[in-house]
């Protein structure tokens, strides 16, 4: 249940307004010098509550789960804006990288439930905090994963095969097919080959564990949503250590076939946005690298 104002304690109420003048959904007012809650439609942002310099908001709902990380160690201070160096900031974003070469060595239980800690402090839609997270734990439960999506891209790269399917498609304007067979056909069929015959893991990497985020319905922006919580949780693995990759492949996957969703233990009723793998990593990088230039476009007025 996500938080929602509960009451505002008048003992203490100094009556600034400060908590009125942050609410994004108007329920809450100033009356006779006291603040007080006039509307039901809150959508459980919290601000009131941090912005009250007399403590005098409480939240209905609130769990604490979301702050007791067991690896991570949080100071508890809250960052003003301008308050962290930047520069150092961009040096953490910089130095993370995709992994794709990883030990044999196992991701602590703690060290993923702290990264999911993580990955929720991120913005949602709304508030809807709609997201969900299914770990996997283990080298054996990445490997389910992957030949549960190796079935998937055996069975589409059978159709993408058929030239004629392939050609129907696309004058009926669904050119989907064509263009997976274009670019993904022969590289997906070469790694099928190396995994039927050996199970060299072209997909997770060598990845011992794995975080499969999705969406409940009902989020107003489900996707964004996803993503954002996912690159909280990459960067929160890499300053623990941990190497990560998002794996497109599996991720499309479970969007085509419910199968694929079954064999991770994800519900049908739930949509997954992104897929990280995770593990130590058996690779060192000694420096940053560039990056493309974007386009980047200023409007004055």
């Amino acid at each position: 249940m996500r938080e929602r104002v509960s009451g505002i304690d008048a003992s203490i109420c100094v009556g600034c307004g400060e908590c009125v003048s942050v609410c994004p959904s108007g329920v809450l007012a100033v009356a006779n010098g006291l603040a007080r809650v006039v509307a039901e439609h809150c959508i459980g942002c919290g601000h009131c509550q941090a912005v009250c310099p007399a403590g005098a908001v409480s939240l209905a709902g609130a769990d604490p789960w979301a702050g007791m990380y067991a690896v991570i160690k949080p100071t508890g201070a809250v960052i003003a804006p301008g308050a962290f160096p930047a520069g150092q900031l961009v040096d953490l974003l910089r130095s993370r990288r995709s992994c794709r070469r990883f030990t044999d060595r196992g991701v602590p239980g703690p060290a993923l439930e702290d990264l999911v800690r993580a990955a929720v402090t991120a913005p949602s839609g709304t508030n809807s905090q709609a997201w969900t997270f299914t770990v996997l734990t283990s080298r054996a439960a990445v490997l389910d994963l992957g030949q549960a999506v190796a079935g998937f891209f055996t069975r589409l790269n059978k159709l993408a095969a058929k030239t004629l399917l392939r050609r129907v498609f696309s004058l009926i304007g669904r050119p989907e097919l064509e263009n997976y067979y274009r670019e993904h056909y022969a590289s997906v069929a070469a790694a099928l080959v190396e995994w039927e015959r050996d199970h060299t893991d072209r997909l997770f990497h060598g990845a011992t564990a794995a975080v499969i985020i999705g969406s409940r319905p009902g989020a107003s922006c489900p996707a964004e949503d996803a993503l954002l919580a996912a690159g909280n949780l990459l960067l929160a693995a890499h300053c623990l250590g941990l190497g990560s990759c998002l794996i497109g492949y599996a991720v499309e996957a479970m969007r085509h076939d419910r199968r694929v969703k079954e064999a991770a233990g994800v519900p049908r009723t739930e949509s997954v946005y992104a897929v990280v793998a995770l593990g130590w990593p058996d690779v060192t990088y000694v420096r940053s690298t560039g990056r493309g230039r974007p386009v980047v476009r200023y409007k004055t007025a």
